[in-house]
């Protein structure tokens, strides 16, 4: 049996798989062969779940889903064929959002940084080069703090429940640029 936690549920549509629960991992024992969780989070997992095979899904960026539903093919879990249509999507979707935001990140002006290693991942990976001109911070929704100067900072809300696992990083990229581009609109 594959236990997922409900924040990766959706996996479960990517790599065609049918027998499987949805399970809290990081609190609980679950009595799983495999368990598939967030990346970071193995220790706490395997504490519940010693004889668990445990399986952390990498998923700031496109790429990095792709690159996790690849090693859950090479462990044998799911239907290759499935797995296949799922990255080639992924692929589409990426080069898609790649493609339509190019000119504007090229042509972007101001430097942006962030401290979290999660951002960075998505601005090196939407193409995000460092320049001279002024900077934009940019922090996840959890280092959120009250006395923060939220002049030229974008708070990414980086985990909607609310959304499936791909509409999440989509919305993360997107997040991103729109809120870029109303800084820059902002201040023209």
């Amino acid at each position: 049996m594959i236990g997922v936690s409900k924040m990766y549920s959706e996996i479960i549509d990517l790599l065609g798989i049918e027998d499987f629960k949805i399970v809290n991992p990081y609190n609980s024992e679950c009595n799983c062969e495999y368990i598939l969780i967030s990346k970071g989070y193995f220790d706490k997992v395997h504490k519940f779940n010693p004889d668990s095979k445990i399986i952390e899904i990498n998923s700031a960026t496109f790429l990095d889903l792709i690159e996790s539903l690849e090693k859950l093919k090479t462990e044998n879990i799911g239907n290759i064929d499935i797995i296949n249509q799922s990255i080639e999507k992924l692929k589409k979707l990426d080069f898609k959002i790649k493609n339509d935001n190019f000119e504007f990140v090229k042509n972007f002006e101001c430097n942006i940084d962030s401290d979290s290693k999660f951002i960075k991942r998505i601005l090196d990976d939407l193409g995000f080069e460092h320049k001279n001109g002024s900077t934009i911070k940019i922090i996840p929704d959890y280092k959120l703090k009250e006395d923060l100067d939220l002049n030229d900072i974008i708070i990414l809300k980086t985990h909607r429940y609310d959304l499936k696992l791909v509409e999440r990083i989509e919305n993360r990229y997107m997040s991103i640029l729109n809120s870029l581009n109303n800084i820059i609109l902002g201040k023209t």
